[in-house]
């Protein structure tokens, strides 16, 4: 019997995939190449884009598909409660020096930005074939309370406090190059919505081999159960 639990506790591990949405930033030439309006590069990077959430953090990868990227960097812009359709709440700033939040729009101000824990983050980078790939995580922290040192929009800006909702939306990416992409052309999701917290979400087809697996353990117990009692 307890090999039959092991079995079952295997198929669940084996069977539990981490949903993820993938979104592909095409190279666009005519795309803005400065650093917001600023004087900067030639460079327009494409990228197919994923994002996940472990249980634990919101983990991605921007994996270069052509173009020509400035350096192994990503600007992140998060919609923290996407259901008010206030725009972006909250951004991260990554690179080999570390990562960095801050509130779109508020440059400049007291509670612009501010270091995050080392703790709380991964990043790292790789070039293969003159094509960068990079992959971070944030902890899913980050996303669900204030951040402190942060000022985020409130009253004081002529805007409602901040809140915090469970789905959080990517609305801008500016990574590899400076070109911005993001937009209502992406549609409602625009870069991806991560259910922050859920970790591993199995599919449909993964449901139906679970239900199969168990069915077949089951009539395996009742088979050797006849066995005994015979």
């Amino acid at each position: 019997m307890k090999r039959l639990l092991f079995a079952a506790a295997s198929l669940l591990i084996i069977s539990t995939p981490v949903f993820a949405s993938t979104v592909s930033v095409a190279t666009d030439p005519a795309a803005p190449t400065g650093n917001f309006q600023a004087a900067g590069n030639t460079a327009t990077a494409g990228y197919d884009l994923t994002l996940s959430d472990n249980g634990s953090s919101i983990v991605g990868v921007i994996a270069q598909t052509g173009g020509d990227a400035v350096g192994a960097f990503a600007n992140l812009y998060f919609d923290l409660n996407p259901t008010v359709g206030d725009g972006s709440d909250l951004g991260f700033e990554m690179g080999s020096g570390g990562v960095t939040a801050f509130i779109p729009g508020k440059n400049g101000q007291a509670g612009f930005s501010t270091t995050v824990d080392p703790t709380l983050y991964t990043f790292s980078s790789a070039t293969a074939g003159g094509l960068t790939t990079l992959d971070f995580s944030l902890a899913n922290s980050l996303f669900t309370a204030p951040i402190a040192g942060l000022s985020y929009y409130g009253p004081a800006d002529g805007s409602p406090v901040q809140t915090f909702e469970n789905v959080v939306t990517l609305r801008l990416s500016q990574s590899l190059s400076y070109s911005v992409a993001g937009g209502d052309s992406y549609g409602d999701s625009r870069l991806g919505s991560v259910t922050v917290g859920t970790g591993a979400v199995p599919e449909p087809a993964t449901w139906a081999m679970m239900l199969i697996g168990f069915a077949g353990l089951g009539a395996v117990a009742r088979r050797r159960r006849a066995l005994i009692t015979a």
